[in-house]
C-alpha cells in the first residue's frame, strides 16, 4: 500500500457535489463532459486532502489554465509548492478559490466549474481554515455536510 492510500481524507470521499455535463456548457476546446470530469477531479483532489504529491500534470493543467486566475508559478512543482504545502497554504487555496471573480461566457470559458466549486465550497466554510487540514478536524456547522473529525497530518 502507498503512503498516499494511509492518509486520511480531509472529508469523506464524495462529500463534495460533484459536476455532470449538463451543468456545463461545451467550449471551442472544451466538450462539456471533459469540463466536468477536469472539476470533479479538482474536488476530490480537495477532498482527499491537497497533498502535493498527489497534484497531477492533468490537474496542474486544469487550475493553471481554466480555474481561479490561477497563474502557472513556473511549473507543477512550483504551483504545489505554493499552494499544498502547509495548512495555512491549503486553507489559502481554497479562500482564492472561494474569493475568485468568477466571470465569462462559459461558452468560452470555465466559468460554470468555477461556479460550482465555489459554490459547493461554500457549504464547507471549515475549509478556509488550515485546522481543517491538520491535526484532529472537529465537528463542524456545515449545512450540507456530515463530515465526522477524522485525523490526518
Amino acid at each position: 500500500m502507498t503512503s498516499a492510500a494511509l492518509r486520511p481524507h480531509t472529508l469523506p470521499p464524495r462529500t463534495l457535489t460533484r459536476l455532470t455535463p449538463a451543468d456545463c456548457t461545451a467550449t471551442q476546446w472544451s466538450t462539456a463532459q471533459e469540463k466536468a470530469d477536469a472539476g470533479n477531479r479538482v474536488l476530490t483532489f480537495i477532498e482527499k486532502g491537497l497533498y502535493a504529491d498527489a497534484f497531477t500534470k492533468d490537474l496542474y493543467r486544469t487550475l493553471s489554465q481554466h480555474l481561479f486566475a490561477h497563474i502557472a508559478h513556473v511549473n507543477q512543482s512550483g504551483f504545489a509548492h505554493v499552494w499544498f504545502t502547509t495548512p495555512q497554504d491549503k486553507a489559502d487555496f481554497i479562500q482564492h478559490a472561494l474569493n475568485a471573480r468568477s466571470g465569462g461566457d462559459p461558452a468560452w470559458t470555465w466559468s460554470d466549474v468555477e461556479q460550482h466549486l465555489q459554490g459547493t465550497l461554500a457549504e464547507h466554510p471549515h475549509l478556509q481554515e488550515s485546522s481543517a487540514w491538520t491535526g484532529i478536524i472537529r465537528p463542524h456547522d456545515c449545512p450540507s455536510c456530515r463530515c465526522t473529525p477524522q485525523t490526518h497530518d
